[in-house]
């Protein structure tokens, strides 16, 4: 059997407030071309069945021309496949918090061959696979369902896809085993919600998302973006990569001893992408005096920021070492000043207001410092 499994395409994400000459954001554009260029280079290889595990929306209530761009091209694609088997989990994204509030997913259960599971873990069988499936989606590992792991061996066959379990899991020993899930009595076990492709065995994995959609982008640059393909004969997985836009993390410039010309003409010799590829860039500057900070042209930052699609530049203030040799930040560093640096380059969701949301935390971490300077507003 060879399977084609994808997950956490996100589609309808949205970031930096650029927009297509349609009008569009530039970002949901370039996160439905690359899920339309991945789902071409699925056809070419014409797998037996396909898996998306879960995060196929980047938020709940997707805007309806994202349905409606989705809805067309996975039933071109199924065309194409002649309704072979294609098998959908809800992630933690796409699915509501309220069972009330409904879900958008099971719509695309209306596309000839597709299987769409949210909610409960479900078992079901696609005979004309001689398969058989159990489909745990984002609700069910979030309400600790209890699941048996273990396939019925009615079929040939067998796919385990879950969503969830992701970086925490990952790094901290102990919260989840990967044995738990029976993997070497499955023919293949789909695991979706972390955004970097990671095997744990032969035919285990996270797939990683197919673009740069995560709430810190910088972890992921050095990661490649794709699908994995399966052989259930050779038990091998390769790694498909796509080409979503470029996203850059420059090497970080210290700017301790520098005049402001001096960091600006770092900060050019960095600046070496092709601009016709309109990249996502960050420049991390450390130990900024302030001096420094206010005499850097404000010119400089638009004349960078034009051959990109957006150039987030951290001006990181001063550090020292302390007596004990440890590093200590110096007398300007604030909690307050990090909130507004971090706000500088955090994504937001479309539609939240930068300069709104930077005064809220304001205003909130002052009411902490007056609780903790007098206990009886505590």
């Amino acid at each position: 059997m060879k399977i084609a499994h994808l997950s956490d395409t996100h589609l309808g994400y949205r970031a930096y407030g650029r927009t297509t000459p349609a009008g569009i954001n530039q970002r949901e554009f370039d996160v439905m071309k690359t899920f339309k260029n991945c789902l071409d280079a699925i056809v070419e290889r014409d797998p037996d069945v396909v898996v998306h595990s879960g995060d196929l929306f980047h938020v709940v209530r997707p805007s309806n021309a994202t349905i409606h761009r989705t809805f067309k091209l996975i039933s071109e694609f199924q065309a194409k496949r002649k309704g072979k088997p294609f098998i959908l989990i809800g992630g933690n994204h796409d699915t509501p918090r309220m069972t009330e509030s409904g879900n958008i997913l099971p719509l695309l259960g209306e596309i000839p061959g597709m299987h769409v599971q949210v909610g409960r873990a479900t078992a079901f069988e696609i005979p004309e696979c001689d398969l058989e499936v159990l489909a745990v989606p984002s609700d069910s590992l979030r309400n600790d369902e209890q699941i048996d792991w273990v396939p019925q061996l009615k079929r040939k066959y067998g796919i385990l896809t879950l969503h969830g379990i992701a970086r925490e899991a990952l790094e901290q020993a102990g919260l989840f085993n990967i044995d738990a899930t029976r993997p070497e009595r499955w023919t293949y076990v789909a695991m979706g919600d972390f955004h970097e492709r990671k095997s744990f065995g032969a035919n285990v994995c996270y797939a990683g998302s197919t673009d740069y959609t995560s709430t810190n982008i910088w972890q992921e640059t050095k990661t490649p973006k794709g699908w994995v393909w399966f052989d259930s004969e050779t038990r091998e997985q390769e790694f498909v990569k796509l080409k979503p836009r470029l996203v850059l993390d420059l090497s970080s410039i210290d700017a301790r001893d520098m005049t402001a010309d001096a960091l600006a003409a770092s900060l050019r010799e960095n600046a070496r992408w092709d601009p016709d590829e309109l990249p996502i860039v960050r420049q991390k500057v450390t130990n900024v005096h302030h001096d420094t900070r206010g005499q850097l042209a404000t010119s400089l930052v638009r004349e960078l920021s034009a051959s990109c699609l957006t150039y987030v530049l951290r001006l990181l203030p001063p550090e020292s070492i302390g007596a004990a040799g440890e590093f200590v930040k110096s007398e300007a560093f604030t909690i307050e000043r990090a909130w507004e640096d971090h706000m500088k380059d955090a994504e937001l969701p479309a539609g939240i207001e930068r300069n709104q949301i930077n005064t809220m935390g304001l205003e909130l971490l002052k009411e902490v410092a007056e609780r903790a300077s007098d206990p009886a507003k505590a």
